[in-house]
């Protein structure tokens, strides 16, 4: 199978966001390149589905774009129950606290 080159534009700062993302995951072969070719050679199978829809191709991919951006509020709403980041910080405040007055006992 041979590649058609097509050139694609994206804001300098969501490449960089994805790249810094996808570096992460330590794969060489890993990279927004693929992760483009993946998600059209999956859109592509699914057009057919699509244009037999009533709703029209445009609003489902308006509804699972919306859907992409829910799972990553869930994501965030998870991690955000768990706590961690939330308790670390209160933790990290509470020593800087600690130290300030400490050292502001020491001073006098």
């Amino acid at each position: 199978m041979s590649l058609k080159t097509y050139a694609l534009r994206l804001d300098e700062e969501v490449y960089e966001s994805l790249k810094k993302a996808l570096e992460e995951y330590g794969d060489p072969d890993l990279n927004i390149s693929f992760i483009v070719r993946k998600y059209l050679r999956d859109l592509n199978e699914a057009l057919p589905n699509l244009k037999k829809s009533d709703a029209g191709i445009m609003n489902s991919l308006a509804y699972w774009g919306m859907s992409l951006k829910q799972l990553f509020r869930t994501s965030e709403i998870e991690h955000l129950v768990k706590g961690s980041p939330i308790i670390e910080r209160a933790q990290a405040e509470a020593d800087n606290k600690a130290e300030y007055w400490k050292s502001k006992k020491e001073n006098k």
